[in-house]
Order: structure tokens, then C-alpha cells, then sequence
């Protein structure tokens, strides 16, 4: 069965994503998905089964799960307990590379992110001392979410105990076809959000008509390219407003927006505000 491509977004205001769930409320995603991000998944109690790639991996009594990003696997909670709880922290290549690779003293939570492409289960004892910390998201704002998030994966970077559900690199062996072309796109999207890209130009770099691209793009992230490229430049844009003093023209053409009346539409669309309310709060805090 090929895996359904997971779209995950974060707000404009945090970096990584970060959900909990009760016995009562499931995960939207259900089924076998992939998606590029990596996923921290923490379950209380209970058992369950993994299903990652072609490995299959009972639990008992909760489980803490690290995964690499573009390994299909189904979702891993249960509902044997009333007070059974899931909590999915979910970053991008971004966040390792652009944010924590800016620090040296990340070094070692580093190299446990990237030995996710593994699939890492860690031992029951770390679970339980981590609980805490897992369980207390909901009740934290976005700075003090940010610091719980280091404090865990420092602590699982100093870890020993666990186990790795696979040996070898499974980006090779089961990321398929679709999933190197979403790969392509979004790298492109990366390179070039700020100059001006056709359907023709990006749909020509992954060897795709540009009908078929279309129908690709929407079959597998539910959007159409323009939907997904004008909310990307416009995080971007917000990117920009928060790292310096910018201005919002300047926002907007670094973005890749070229006209203004074009980019506060857009920008108003996924911010339910203008350019210039959002410049004047940020400047407020």
C-alpha cells in the first residue's frame, strides 16, 4: 500500500509542531502516511503495535518513539485506558539544521536526530521519567514549549537504552518515487521561493508535464501549488519581520511577492491580519 503524503504545518510563531491526544480525541492522520518531518511520539500506557516500514513491533505499557522523517509508518496510540494519553512532536530539516545547527552545544542532540533515520525505541525507564515533561505541553506557552522540547531531547541524547528497530537507512529502501519528486519540490521551493516560479519551470525539474504536475502537487499534499507556494513565501515574509528590522516592502520582495496589494490579500488569508498589524506586534513584544 503506498503511504498517504502527511501535509504538516506549524503556525507563524513556533518552530516545530507539537500535539496531545486522549483516549477520547484521535489523531487526524490515520492509516499509513510519510511525511518529511521528524516525529517524537511519546504514549503513556497501554499496548499497541508499531507498524514502520516493513518491521512490525509490539508494546507493552506505553511506548518512546523516535523516527526519521520520509519513513512510512501508521499511527502508534491506543485506547486501553481511560487516562491514556499521546503526545507527537513533530520538526522539520529546518529546525535541526537551520536552528540547532547553529549551536555547537547542540552537538549531541544533533546526532541523536540523525540517528532517527533508525527508527529509535527508547527503554521504559526513560519514558517514565519523562512523562512529566511530555504530558505538561498543553500546559505551556510557546517559549516554555520551545525549552521543554531542548530539556527531552538532552536528556534522550544521553541515553544508552534503546533499541533500533532497523539496522540500515530505510530512506533508500522505502521512499518511493512520489516521495523523491515532493523531496525535489519542496528543495526547489527552499532555493528559489524568492525569485519568480512557473509551473513549467519546477514541474520541467521533476520530469512532470505541468498538467501532470498539478494533479501530482494535489493528489499529494490536498493543495494546489499556488495555495502551498503563496502560504510559503508568506512565512518567509514573516520570517524576515521577526529576525530584523525589515520593512515590509522589503518582507515582501525578499519573500518573493512582488506586489504589495497581491502580498497583503495573501498575507491576510493565513494571518487574518495585515502586513503592517503584524509588524506593529511584533515590534509591541
Amino acid at each position: 500500500m503506498k503511504p498517504i503524503y502527511e501535509s504538516i504545518t506549524t503556525h507563524s510563531n513556533v518552530s516545530f509542531k507539537v500535539q496531545s491526544y486522549e483516549v477520547s480525541s484521535n489523531c487526524e492522520t490515520a492509516g499509513w502516511h510519510i511525511h518529511p518531518e521528524y516525529e517524537l511520539v511519546y504514549v503513556k500506557n497501554g499496548s499497541g503495535t508499531l507498524r514502520i516500514g516493513n518491521k512490525i513491533h509490539s508494546y507493552a505499557n506505553g511506548i518512546l518513539v523516535l523516527l526519521g522523517g520520509n519513513i512510512p509508518h501508521s499511527d502508534f496510540g491506543n485506547k486501553q485506558f481511560k487516562n491514556g494519553k499521546e503526545v507527537v512532536v513533530q520538526f522539520s530539516r529546518e529546525f535541526v539544521e537551520g536552528k540547532l545547527g547553529q549551536f555547537p552545544e547542540f552537538a549531541t542532540i544533533k546526532r541523536l536526530i540523525h540517528s532517527s533515520k533508525f527508527v529509535l525505541i527508547f527503554d521504559g525507564t526513560i519514558k517514565s521519567q519523562l512523562s512529566h515533561q511530555f504530558e505538561r505541553f498543553t500546559e505551556l506557552n510557546a517559549q516554555e514549549k520551545l525549552i521543554n522540547l531542548f530539556s527531552i531531547l538532552d536528556l534522550l541524547s544521553a541515553q544508552k537504552n534503546y533499541i533500533k528497530l532497523f539496522n540500515h537507512d530505510l530512506l533508500y529502501e522505502f521512499r518511493e518515487k512520489e516521495s523523491y519528486r515532493l523531496r525535489d519540490i519542496f528543495q526547489f521551493l527552499n532555493t528559489h521561493y524568492h525569485q519568480k516560479i512557473s509551473t513549467r519551470e519546477i514541474s520541467e525539474q521533476i520530469g512532470l508535464t505541468p498538467n501532470s504536475f498539478s494533479r501530482f502537487f494535489k493528489k499529494m499534499t490536498n493543495r494546489t501549488f499556488v495555495d502551498f507556494l503563496n502560504e510559503f513565501r508568506v512565512r518567509k515574509a514573516i520570517n524576515a519581520m521577526n529576525e530584523g528590522d525589515i520593512t515590509i516592502a522589503e518582507a515582501m520582495y525578499a519573500s518573493g511577492f512582488r506586489s504589495p496589494s497581491y502580498f497583503a490579500k495573501q498575507f491576510f488569508r493565513y494571518q487574518d491580519m495585515t502586513p503592517s498589524t503584524y509588524l506593529k506586534k511584533i515590534k509591541s513584544l
